[in-house]
């Protein structure tokens, strides 16, 4: 099993966790087989300095890489739904060694995500509640440039 863990520095097996899928510098990608790690690879972001369209870009590449899961410290939507199509599992982990979180991910202790859980997946809020009376209104000229000094003597 292919596994790419966002990397906060140089990438590698004792690099820590980055907390941003899309936007950091390198991706370690680990081989487990059996639940050992069989091997260990570093390739760079292609989306880490692009203005827009980074987890996109970033998504594309784990795929092309053959990876079945992603592990980072967070993940936007644009990636997620990108990885998800391609049939990759993705995991969240704290700020730890990038060995730490395989072997966690290994005894199963990583939180896998779903669709409701990363940040603008979820069903939006409508907000079509009814109000509770507490705007200012339109009334008796509240800041509308009447511009007659309202109510402070005058014509």
């Amino acid at each position: 099993m292919k596994i790419c863990i966002a990397s906060e520095g140089q990438g590698g097996i004792d690099d820590a966790v980055s907390m941003q899928f899309g936007r950091c510098p390198v991706y370690t990608i680990v081989d487990i087989d059996g639940g050992t790690i069989r091997g260990v690879k570093v390739i760079e972001n292609p989306g880490a300095g692009v203005a827009s369209g980074a987890g996109v870009q970033a998504a594309q590449r784990v795929v092309s890489e053959g990876c079945e899961a992603v592990i980072a410290g967070s993940i936007g939507p644009n990636s997620y739904q990108v990885l998800s199509t391609a049939g990759v599992e993705v995991y969240t982990a704290p700020r730890i060694s990038v060995r730490e979180a395989v072997e966690r991910l290994i005894k199963g202790e990583l939180l896998r995500q779903s669709p409701g859980s990363v940040p603008g997946m979820g069903p939006a809020g409508g907000g079509g509640g009814v109000g509770r009376g507490k705007g200012r209104g339109m009334g008796r000229s509240m800041g509308r440039g009447m511009g007659r000094g309202a109510g402070r003597g005058g014509w």
